[in-house]
């Protein structure tokens, strides 16, 4: 699957379905509007708990949202 884009550490990103984005080369803490799925190579993916309702510390290389659009947020 190709990825779409590379996320920025604090900007407002707005994901589609199922449309694979890179994550900073670095633990970022995600927070998002709906549940969201990890990987480290963009084929096996992992959900990630709790990222809708609290915020998460993350060290992944992709990032996507599989049950719709998504706000997300990224910190250091």
């Amino acid at each position: 699957m190709a990825v779409s884009e590379l996320l920025t550490i604090g900007t407002v990103n707005t994901l589609v379905q199922n449309q694979v984005y890179a994550l900073p080369a670095r633990k970022v803490r995600v927070h998002s509007t709906a549940a969201l799925e990890i990987s480290m190579d963009a084929s096996s993916w992992n959900a990630l708990t709790a990222a809708n309702t609290l915020s998460v510390d993350v060290a992944s290389a992709f990032i996507r949202c599989p049950g719709g659009a998504a706000i997300v947020t990224l910190r250091a």
